[in-house]
């Protein structure tokens, strides 16, 4: 298994690292934020020069993780008045584009 390049390893690493952070900083408050660390070493792994498949794919994974982190974010703003905002938009963001990248990657 090729390391560089790997789009599907990226977003495996990348939903890891949601779910990482999400529990850490529950727990821990702004240290959890250090749960990032694995996502940046895999951004530092995994990440080339994408070919146009790729980019399109990169793309549509984007434009869809935008929809769904616009309602997923609208939904803890008004039902869960409590919770950070900003460790929402971090986590959710992380796991939603990662689970969406995912799915377009191994369609493709």
């Amino acid at each position: 298994m090729k390391i560089r390049g790997n789009n599907v390893l990226f977003f495996v690493i990348e939903v890891i690292s949601g779910v990482l952070v999400f529990i850490l900083t529950r727990f821990y408050g702004d240290i959890g934020l250090l749960g990032l660390i694995p996502f940046f070493i895999g951004l530092i792994l995994t990440r080339n020069i994408p070919d146009e498949r790729e980019t399109a794919l990169l793309f549509k994974a984007s434009a869809l993780h935008a929809s769904f982190l616009g309602a997923i974010m609208a939904i803890l703003y008004f039902i869960f008045p409590e919770f950070n905002l900003f460790y929402g938009f971090l986590v959710f963001g992380m796991i939603t584009r990662g689970l969406i990248g995912i799915l377009y990657f191994l369609k493709a």
